[in-house]
Formats: C-alpha cells, structure tokens, sequence
C-alpha cells in the first residue's frame, strides 16, 4: 500500500469532523513558537468501537529546534504527527504554524498551507509511488502547489532537491523506486518534502526501516537539512537512543495522552514518570541497557501488557502497568504539571518523590 503523499490535496479530512476548539494556549507574541498544538484529539470509529488514539494532548514546539515524540508502538505519536498535519484531520483541537491554524482549513486553502508542514514516512519504499520516476514523485508537490517559472523552474528545484540529499539528478530523476536501496529511497522522500521549502518537517520513524549501518547517514542527513532550510523538526522514534542525539526536547507519549516533556539532557538525566523510567531501562545499547550507560536506576512494570486504545484505562493511562500506582491514579487523570523549568509530567507520584 502506498502512503498518500502530505501536499496531493485538502480533502484527507473526515466529512463529520468537529470545529476547532476554543483557544487556551497563546502563542508568543515575538514568534518564539513556531508549531502549537493546542488539545489535539484524534479517535478512530471501527465496528469494534472507538479507538482513543490521542487524547487532549498539548505541545508547543520552538521556532528552529527538534521536538521527539517517543513511546512504545501504539502509544498514538504517529497519529498526532499525522493530524499535524491533517492526515485526518482532528477531531477537535488546533495545530497552528506560527498565526495559520490548519485544522480551520479545508480544500484548497489546506492544499497551500501544507506547503509549510511536510512529512517523512516511516517506509521509504512504500511512501513512493512505485509506477513514478523520481523526478515525478519530487515534483509533484510543486505541480499540485503552482510555482512561478513553469516547467524550468520546477526542474530547477526537484535537481536542488536531489542534489541536497546526496543524490545526482541526472542518475536518479529518470529512475523508479525499485531500483533503489532503502537508504536512497528515504532521500527521495526526503527531496520530494524539502521541495516545497517547508517550515516544519514531521519524521515518522525516518530510520527504523533501514540497516543500522544506513541509520547515521540518514540522521546525519537530517541534521543537515534542517540547518540548511532553517526547519522546526518533529522526529518520532520509539529509538530512545537515537532521540537522545538528535532532540532538543523529548514529549514521552502513553496510549494517546503525553506523560513528560523535558529538554534532553534532562529527561536522561532525571527523568520524572515511571514510564519514562521504563522505557529509558529497557533500552538496549551496546553497552547494556541506555539506563545502565547514563547511570540511572532501572524501573519494571507490572504488567508488559498494554492496554487497548478501545477501552484506555480510568484516572491515569499507565496505573495498570505503574509499580507507583494507587487509588487516586485509577479516579484522577494527572495534568501535566511544572516540575523544573521546562520540565513537565503528568504523575501523582514522580520519581522525584519516590527517590
């Protein structure tokens, strides 16, 4: 199946979608928030029931840095960068790049927004068409947009684009994506999001599909793009160590609800939820586990079963599984609270506490 590709129309939004809510996070008046989600909501209607994906979760993300979404798979990081952006749109809340919200926008008018917010897809190879050449699938967000210059100045942009992810146009634009490694087709798919010289770029998982000896080339890549085009990064991982050297700040998410936002350095350091905790122990890395190379404690759940989105539990998402847990966690859900400058949690019982 082949990913839809974030700048082909305005119309991945579901019919019944609901208006935006009401406004209750500002944006800085001097532009300091270059991405804002504000009480994002996204839930999926299935003959089983309604799957919780992202609930009520609220971001706001610093003109020019990385903000990682990490957590176990179905912990709903993709669906908030897909409803980022509008791939479908939310059931409620606003994302707002700088003063434009999208999630107030439809047809047309979010086709030319989407220019500003591009995504990097998890599967290099199935994100691309494969009946296309490449030189196509880059292009074709500058058709769908409209660029002044015609056909020359299109060419002129998809060659810039393939020559910054490291790849010659003239070898690679008359190609298909079958003839091209994993590696090569995650630049592709780069090219065809940096075409468009967005503002924000959403990665989904951009390397857990490749071969680790891939994987730092393409981080590498990463970091370079975004100094070169100035961008405000997204970057998904359930990979804590590979967020660890390419975040500014890490949202730790649990069954569609952010349980801590901390700077990096911090978040490793001390980290304040006992899901945080678990995953930072259950990391591997050469050396053991990623707790065991910072030196931290180690945390164990009580449970490794994950709860179903159809049915998340009461009061805190994590008590099942939490070895803190107690009765205020099953009837109160913990907001997410200032524990330190820039470090936030949602837990009745931090860690702080419990050391």
């Amino acid at each position: 199946m082949t990913v839809p590709s974030p700048h082909l129309t305005g119309s991945a939004e579901p019919e019944n979608a609901r208006p935006p809510a009401d406004a209750d996070v500002v944006v800085d008046e001097h532009g300091a928030d270059k991405l804002v989600v504000d009480h994002v909501t996204v839930e999926y209607h299935t003959r089983k029931g309604t799957v919780h994906a992202v609930s009520d979760v609220s971001l706001t993300v610093p003109r020019g840095s990385t903000l990682a979404l990490v957590g176990e798979s179905g912990c709903g990081k993709s669906s908030l960068g897909r409803a980022m952006l509008q791939l479908p749109r939310p059931n409620s809340g606003r994302v707002m790049v700088d003063d434009t919200d999208l999630c107030s926008l439809s047809g047309a008018a979010l086709t030319r927004a989407r220019k500003m917010i591009q995504m990097v897809f998890q599967d290099p190879v199935s994100s691309l068409n494969p009946r296309r050449r490449v030189r196509d699938i880059v292009a074709e967000g500058l058709e769908i947009q409209g660029v002044d210059g015609g056909r020359e100045e299109i060419r002129r942009r998809v060659d810039s684009a393939l020559e910054a992810v490291g790849l010659d146009p003239e070898h690679a634009g008359g190609r298909r994506p079958s003839e091209f490694s994993g590696g090569q087709c995650q630049r592709i798919a780069l090219a065809r999001a940096l075409v468009l010289e967005p503002e924000v770029l959403v990665c989904d998982e951009p390397v857990s599909a490749l071969d680790v000896s891939v994987q730092a080339q393409i981080l590498n890549l990463l970091e370079e793009m975004k100094e070169r085009y100035r961008l405000t990064m997204i970057f998904i991982s359930h990979d804590l160590s590979v967020v660890h050297n390419i975040a500014d700040r890490v949202a730790v998410m649990y069954l569609g609800t952010v349980c801590e936002v901390a700077d990096t350095e911090s978040l490793y350091r001390a980290p304040a939820h006992p899901y945080t905790m678990l995953l930072i122990s259950s990391a591997p890395t050469l050396g053991g586990t990623l707790a065991d190379t910072l030196g931290e404690d180690s945390i164990t759940a009580t449970s490794s079963e994950l709860p179903s989105p159809l049915n998340p539990p009461s009061g805190c998402r994590f008590r099942t599984r939490c070895p803190l847990a107690t009765d205020i966690c099953a009837t109160e859900r913990p907001p997410l609270v200032d524990i330190a400058p820039g470090h936030q949690v949602a837990c009745h019982h931090p860690l702080q506490e419990n050391r």
